[in-house]
């Protein structure tokens, strides 16, 4: 998925009046357009590859399984490998020479460790709080589980059960460790839990 001559105008990478108000008006979606926006806060190498064609823009979903322990749950762990149906990110890093665009976040469970995770979030589960961290800097600390639940106050309307869409979505950069906890579960929770990244990425090469 490459940038049109337009994007990279409005991006501020090409020759040409700037016209952020434009990018209402184009007929890509709102999480490409989140993307363009944001586009001229990479570092500037990543914004030369992108203009000369040397990086590849896509969607893309990071995601890990683990099974509830006790009060406190870690879904993402320094020292874990890809594992086919288990996790896709190696060492809680995204991959090198990657940006990721971080617009929404997923949480889904299922009641036992097999089957599809399309059970409803227990309120044991929803009345704990989880926190999210890159590269030990705070993005979300402490909120609560159920704001994948139902809508929170106006927020997250149009959203599918068990997502969190960002209304200031982040820049992830390669090499930076990620830390995602549930804290505060009831003890006796049980179950598989799937954390799901959810965004777009711009490859280098």
């Amino acid at each position: 998925m490459q940038m049109t001559p337009e994007e990279v105008i409005l991006a501020g990478l090409g020759r040409g009046p700037i016209d952020k108000n434009r990018v209402s008006t184009m007929g890509a979606s709102a999480f490409r357009k989140q993307v363009i926006e944001r586009i001229p806060t990479l570092p500037r190498p990543v914004q030369d590859k992108v203009k000369q064609n040397m990086a590849q823009m896509g969607d893309k979903q990071y995601f890990s399984v683990v099974s509830l322990s006790g009060t406190a749950t870690d879904l993402l762990e320094k020292n874990q490998k890809s594992e086919d149906g288990v996790r896709n990110i190696d060492d809680a890093q995204i991959d090198e020479n990657t940006y990721f665009l971080l617009q929404s976040i997923s949480l889904q469970y299922r009641t036992g460790t097999s089957g599809k995770f399309d059970d409803l979030l227990p309120a044991a589960l929803s009345e704990a709080v989880w926190s999210f961290k890159v590269k030990n800097r705070e993005l979300f600390y402490k909120n609560p589980v159920d704001m994948f639940g139902e809508p929170l106050f106006g927020y997250n309307s149009n959203k599918p059960l068990g997502t969190y869409v960002l209304n200031n979505p982040k820049w992830i950069e390669p090499n930076q460790t990620l830390a995602f906890e549930i804290e505060d579960a009831a003890s006796t929770l049980s179950g598989d839990v799937k954390l799901k990244l959810i965004g777009t990425e711009i490859r280098t090469f």
